[in-house]
């Protein structure tokens, strides 16, 4: 049987498209994942004719990769460069404590990295170039670790290749990050104002989040290539996510909204001070690193509240993020923790 510590999936930024960096502890990041599921895929382009009664003559057609990684959300590297590559641009600040990283949407397709992943499977290394975000997924709910899931998709795959060995002394993948992943206790949610460890919804029993870029995969290809030859160009951002309370909201405690705005459509317009959703999570470290997602412009869908037997009521509530002209964005994001990317944008 092989070695467990032959699975790996690490990330590295390219400096061009679909090419293929050389492999080095130094910007390479190696993510604690749960699971991965890339893969290559083709279509055979096979020929029918006239004179025999089956095909008898096909080839591969467009190559190309696509896959998730599910992993818990730690502030490290592999995480902070997935999140990046869902907006574009960092904003380093350097006299923060603990230092920090804002990123911000971009309207430029170039300013959105690509990478190439290495994914080790026991007995080789597979290698898949000019990966581009395509998804983002979290999930923090009661009892669990904030959960993400990141979709890929590129190049086709590479040949195969030997196996790196995770851990430290120079070897590559470099060393697992030592930090833990945040989870539900220091998760904080607030709604039309600024979300604190001391200002916050005593009433979110669960929140997630998507944000989907919907890359145009059939024009990132072209003729003389067996795949892509740019990336999958950004198409319309979309934004949603579901809230779940823990009780019917009739009377809003911390500006949650309530049964009756939403029933009647709640539409808020907020701003980066004052978002309509904002999240932060937190871990034990003093002062706390953290994770903020502000979104200043959010339209509910219409709740559901039912009762069952004799379970608790509960209210859940769908929410789209809307395009903000004051802030000209539909969301940012900003890491305090030191040592992110060697403290460097």
């Amino acid at each position: 049987m092989a070695a467990l510590t032959n699975r790996y999936v690490t990330l590295q930024l390219e400096t061009a498209y679909g090419t293929e960096p050389t492999a080095s502890t130094v910007g390479q990041f190696l993510g604690e994942v749960d699971d991965e599921s890339f893969s290559q895929n083709f279509d055979l382009l096979t020929r029918q004719d006239i004179s025999r009664y089956g095909a008898s003559k096909t080839v591969a057609g467009l190559k190309f990769s696509e896959g998730d990684v599910n992993c818990p959300l730690q502030l490290d590297n592999f995480n902070s460069f997935c999140l990046l590559a869902a907006f574009g641009v960092d904003t380093f600040d350097n006299s923060a404590t603990p230092k920090s990283h804002v990123f911000d949407e971009v309207t430029n397709d170039a300013l959105l990295p690509s990478f190439c992943i290495r994914v080790g499977r026991e007995e080789k290394e597979h290698t898949y170039c000019g990966m581009v975000l395509d998804s983002l997924s979290l999930t923090a709910n009661i009892n669990e670790y904030v959960m993400m899931t990141y979709s890929f998709v590129g190049c086709g795959e590479s040949s195969v290749s030997a196996l790196q060995t995770p851990g430290g002394g120079g070897t590559n993948p470099p060393a697992f990050s030592t930090v833990d992943a945040l989870h539900f206790s220091k998760a904080f949610v607030r709604f039309e104002a600024a979300a604190s460890s001391s200002n916050f919804s005593n009433m979110v029993k669960s929140i997630s989040l998507d944000i989907s870029l919907n890359r145009d995969t059939d024009n990132a290809n072209a003729l003389g290539s067996a795949t892509y030859v740019v990336a999958p160009p950004p198409q319309l951002r979309e934004i949603t996510g579901t809230i779940e309370f823990n009780r019917d909201v009739a009377t809003a405690v911390d500006n949650e909204p309530t049964y009756d705005e939403l029933r009647g459509f709640l539409l808020h317009n907020g701003s980066s001070a004052a978002p309509a959703i904002m999240v932060r999570f937190e871990d034990a470290s003093t002062p706390a690193n953290y994770l903020e997602i502000k979104l200043p412009k959010v339209a509910y869908e219409a709740p559901e509240l039912n009762v069952s037997g004799r379970d608790t009521s509960t209210m859940s509530v769908s929410f789209v993020a809307l395009f903000d002209e004051t802030d000209a964005n539909m969301s940012s994001l900003k890491i305090g923790m030191s040592g992110i990317n060697g403290d460097a944008a």
